[in-house]
């Protein structure tokens, strides 16, 4: 082989290897720059969606009282009773007639995460928002000498507070805090409260586990305290959330309609047109226990009924 052909072939050795690292090298850098870019934007979008919402929130009320709050995120549901009249009854006692209105169940879109507090509305709460103490105060005089009630525990849940007493505070809370504070609807209510469940109540359908969960029955369950009791002593729902099942009951901001269920929407409901009824959830701590369940829609009050069982939990809109 001449000189010549040798230079030749050298030289086009040497093109090919480079040809071939060149074209190794680009391969290598599309394949690279594809991944970490697919990679990156999916993990930054899961991330920006969990992180441009806290998991918590505790709002400054002033007079060094606070209010905590959880994260609910947005899901379905199946809202409304999912047991027979004839079953419920069974089960839990009451009468068939008195759950008419837990029909039919559907199933109920909540399309935007919301804080609920973990806690009912307490009375330190109320007095750091409303400077006010409706307990004490001379429409509350009657029924507390039926239900005595202690005084200067901050932490008992507000109560003989009407439903618009319970929508201005959310409006004073709103102003104080710069958020977006209402009560719940009751769709919004009723997924916070079952939090993934389908059964009566959020720990299962055990009606012996009830008083693990909320306050019931009265001094004919045991109680010792034949009025509200401190928030939180006993254990939350699966979201975080004490006293869903009993207590006191709670102001909703829909208005009740017996048979808003049978055409409701499926996303967001909301009954707006008003009735001479509010709506509340949860029970009261002398309720009987079909009272207690997820389902259960009260329906015999007025708007401006007060009483020393009623009280209110607040939501907190998300920016999502």
């Amino acid at each position: 082989m001449t000189y010549l052909q040798i230079l030749r072939l050298n030289l086009f050795s040497a093109i090919l290897l480079r040809v071939i690292f060149v074209t190794a090298v680009q391969v290598a850098l599309v394949s690279t720059a594809f991944g970490q870019k697919t990679g990156k934007v999916d993990y930054s979008s899961e991330e920006s969606g969990d992180s441009a919402i806290v998991r918590a929130l505790t709002l400054d009320l002033g007079k060094e009282v606070s209010m905590k709050l959880v994260l609910i995120p947005a899901g379905k549901f199946m809202m409304g009773n999912h047991d027979t009249p004839a079953e419920t009854v069974k089960k839990f006692g009451g009468f068939e007639r008195n759950l008419i209105d837990e029909y039919p169940a559907h199933e109920v879109t909540i399309s935007k995460p919301f804080y609920m507090g973990i806690y009912e509305v307490t009375q330190a709460q109320w007095k750091a928002v409303m400077d006010t103490e409706p307990w004490k105060a001379e429409r509350a005089l009657g029924y507390m000498r039926l239900q005595p009630r202690p005084e200067g525990f901050d932490d008992y849940p507000v109560a003989f507070v009407d439903s618009y007493d319970a929508i201005e505070f959310c409006r004073k809370l709103s102003k104080k805090t710069g958020r977006n504070v209402s009560l719940p609807t009751e769709a919004q209510w009723e997924y916070a409260c079952r939090a993934g469940t389908t059964t009566a109540f959020s720990f299962g359908d055990d009606l012996s586990k009830l008083i693990d969960y909320g306050w019931y029955g009265g001094k004919n369950a045991g109680q010792k305290e034949d009025y509200a009791h401190r928030v939180g002593q006993l254990k939350p729902n699966p979201w975080g959330l004490f006293d869903m099942h009993g207590n006191v009951w709670e102001f909703c901001r829909d208005w009740y309609d017996k048979d808003f269920y049978s055409r409701s929407p499926s996303v967001d409901p909301e009954n707006t047109t008003k009735t001479d009824k509010p709506s509340l959830r949860s029970g009261a701590f002398h309720s009987v226990p079909t009272v207690s369940r997820s389902a259960q829609r009260n329906s015999w009050t007025s708007p401006t009924t007060v009483r020393y069982n009623y009280g209110l939990r607040v939501i907190v809109a998300t920016d999502k």
